[in-house]
C-alpha cells in the first residue's frame, strides 16, 4: 500500500493512543524512550501482519484492520513459512521493557541481535544516533527489507547479514546487547564483544535475562519474566524435526505429574531453559488432560487421561519432567524473577534465589 498523508494521520492518532495504554501500564517510565516510540512509525515497518488464522492483513485490504493491529499491544507475525510463522515484530510493551532494562545512556554503542522488521532498530537509532547501532539479522532478505523500511522512516543504523550467534565484531566492543529473538544459551562471542560495563539483554528459553560481565569469560544476571520470542536462525537449512522415536515405548505406568502443569506459566519456562525446542502437543478434546511431548532427541512421551504415561526413544522424558516439578514445588513454585544465570568460559548454569543456590547446567554443559 502506497504511504499516504491520511494513513499517517490515522496512524499518528493510533499511535498515540497506544502509548497512552504503555503508560498506563507504567513501561515507559523514561521520558526519552516515550518520545522514541511516539516518533517512530511502526506502521512503516509492519506493511502487513498474519493473524492467528495466517490470513494476510495489511493496507491494501482491510486497512481499519491493519492499522489497529498495528497500533495495539501485541506481537504480530510478519513471516512464514511452509504455513509456519518464522520472523514477527514484537509486542509493544515487552520492547519497551527490553529497552529499558538496556539502561542505555548517551554515546552508548548498541548491538541488536535479530533485525527483523527494522522497528526496534528505529527505536534505538532514535534513541541514541544512527552510528551508535548496529543490527545484525541472518536473512538477507529480512536486512533489505528492513533497511529500505528505516530510511523510509529516516534512520540509517547499520544493517549487517549475519550470523546472530557470532555478533559482529567489526564494530566491537559494544556498551549494551539486545536480542530480539530467543536462545538456549549465550553465545561466548556476544560476551566477548560486550564491554566491561556492558549488559546483555536476551530471551533464554521463555524468559528474558539480563547479564553482566564480570571478566573476559565471565557474566551473572537474573531474569526478569517470561518472554515468548522465535528462536535464534543459524544460517544454512534449519534443523529437521528429530525422527520418530526407534526405541519401542515403555509400558504404561502411573504418573504423579498432573497434566495441568503444561500450561503452569512458571513451571514451563523452568523447563524451557532445561529442556529447549520441546515440542508439546494437548488434545483439545479432552484437554488438559493428555499430553504428548517430543525432544530434539527423539525421546517421546504421552499422558494420557487416565494418568498413565508411554515413554520411548534414548531417555525417560517424562520421567525428567517429573523431576523438574518436584523440584519447582519444592522451591515454592517460583517465577522467572526467582532465577538467574552464570557464565564462566564454556559453562553456563541457572539458579535459583541466588548464584550459591540450587542450580542446573544449561544443555550443552
Amino acid at each position: 500500500m502506497e504511504r499516504t498523508e491520511e494513513t499517517d494521520r490515522t496512524a499518528l492518532r493510533l499511535r498515540t493512543e497506544l502509548i497512552e495504554g504503555l503508560d498506563t501500564a507504567g513501561v515507559l517510565p523514561d521520558p526519552a524512550w516515550r518520545a522514541a516510540f511516539a516518533a517512530v512509525p511502526r506502521h512503516v515497518f509492519v506493511p502487513y501482519f498474519y493473524d492467528v488464522s495466517g490470513l494476510r492483513i495489511g493496507g491494501e485490504r482491510r486497512a481499519e484492520a491493519w492499522l489497529r493491529g498495528v497500533h495495539s499491544d501485541q506481537a504480530l507475525v510478519t513471516r512464514r513459512h511452509a504455513g509456519e510463522p518464522v520472523s514477527s515484530s514484537s509486542q509493544p510493551s515487552l520492547m519497551a521493557s527490553m529497552l529499558h532494562a538496556l539502561d542505555v545512556a548517551e554515546g552508548c554503542r548498541v548491538l541488536e541481535i535479530g533485525t527483523g522488521t527494522g522497528y526496534n532498530a528505529a527505536l534505538l537509532a532514535h534513541r541514541l544516533g544512527d552510528a551508535r547501532v548496529t543490527s545484525v539479522d541472518v536473512v538477507a532478505e529480512i536486512t533489505a527489507t528492513a533497511r529500505a523500511r528505516l530510511a523510509a522512516a529516516g534512520y540509517g543504523p547499520r544493517v549487517v547479514t549475519a550470523d546472530g550467534s557470532l555478533g559482529w565484531p567489526e564494530g566491537a566492543p559494544y556498551d549494551r546487547i539486545i536480542a530480539t529473538c530467543r536462545v538456549d544459551r549465550v553465545p561466548p562471542a556476544w560476551l566477548r564483544q560486550s564491554g566491561r560495563a556492558g549488559l546483555i539483554v536476551a530471551p533464554l528459553g521463555q524468559g528474558l535475562v539480563r547479564v553482566e560481565p564480570e571478566g573476559p569469560d565471565r557474566a551473572v544476571g537474573r531474569f526478569l519474566g517470561a518472554a515468548y520470542f522465535m528462536p535464534l536462525r543459524r544460517p544454512g537449512p534449519q534443523p529437521a524435526a528429530p525422527a520418530p522415536a526407534s526405541t519401542p515405548a515403555a509400558a504404561g505406568r502411573t504418573t504423579q505429574l498432573p497434566a495441568e502443569a503444561v500450561g503452569d506459566v512458571d513451571f514451563r519456562f523452568l523447563v524451557s531453559v532445561l529442556e529447549p525446542d520441546l515440542d508439546w502437543r494437548v488434545d483439545a478434546a479432552v484437554a488438559p488432560r493428555s499430553v504428548s511431548v517430543r525432544a530434539t532427541d527423539g525421546s517421546t512421551a504421552r499422558r494420557f487421561p487416565d494418568g498413565t504415561v508411554t515413554e520411548a526413544g534414548p531417555r525417560r522424558l517424562w520421567a525428567a519432567l517429573e523431576g523438574y516439578f518436584a523440584e519447582f514445588e519444592g522451591a515454592g513454585r517460583p517465577g522467572p524473577e526467582r532465577y538467574g544465570l552464570t557464565i564462566e568460559g564454556e559453562r553456563q548454569w541457572l539458579w535459583l534465589d541466588g548464584p550459591e543456590g540450587r542450580r542446573w547446567p544449561l544443555p550443552g554443559d
